[in-house]
């Protein structure tokens, strides 16, 4: 089984530094830019299911590389972000950072030591939900064989990835923030998976 992880493209929040989670912001015209670009390096790639994040930002990205391929794209809580609750919409730019816990970049500078906002998800709870979700798909026999595309956003993957390498907090983020439409491809075939390239982008 092959398994197609892509961060979804740019949007305005992701160019002001704004903290999006779980609020539905969509792409704006350079993330529609990047995922037309990536579809067209994945064009020769035969998809037989497609996951998605229920945000629209992940969403459109999902049926820019989908194009005329007749497959259903599949909605799942699995995928989506990792809601910041209370903070959602506020800023991490340098100059105008307006975020009230003064520690809040411990979440990606020391995520062992990040306090969870108000009304928002933990790191230990992201990772346990979208593990349990990749998981899920890979251990079904049902889909044995098959190719998938995955669309989902930054700490999403991240939780995936460091979920199934077993990492632990501190380690998060080993291997980075994933860029605007960059792909990881994962390999799982009798219970076992492998990184076969990660973080790569189709648009430079």
């Amino acid at each position: 089984m092959d398994i197609y992880l892509i961060r979804h493209g740019e949007t305005d929040y992701n160019r002001g530094k704004r903290l999006q989670g779980v609020t539905d912001i969509p792409l704006n015209q350079r993330g529609i830019d990047l995922a037309e670009k990536t579809a067209a390096g994945l064009r020769d790639i035969s998809f037989d299911k497609i996951f998605t994040s229920p945000l629209i930002r992940a969403r459109k990205t999902a049926e820019i590389i989908r194009g005329e391929r007749p497959i259903e794209i599949i909605p799942t809580d699995g995928l989506k972000e990792i809601s910041f609750g209370d903070y959602e919409g506020l800023t991490v730019l340098d100059g105008k950072y307006d975020i009230p816990d003064p520690h809040f970049l411990d979440f990606f500078q020391a995520p062992e030591r990040y306090h969870t906002p108000p009304n928002g998800e933990s790191i230990e709870h992201l990772r346990k939900r979208t593990t349990t979700f990749i998981k899920s798909v890979m251990e079904d026999p049902q889909n044995e064989g098959l190719t998938i595309l995955m669309a989902s956003h930054g700490a999403a993957i991240r939780g995936m990835l460091s979920g199934l390498f077993e990492l632990p907090v501190a380690k998060f983020w080993d291997g980075g923030v994933h860029k605007n439409c960059a792909v990881t491809l994962l390999r799982a075939e009798h219970g076992r998976f492998e990184i076969v390239f990660e973080n790569r982008v189709y648009y430079e």
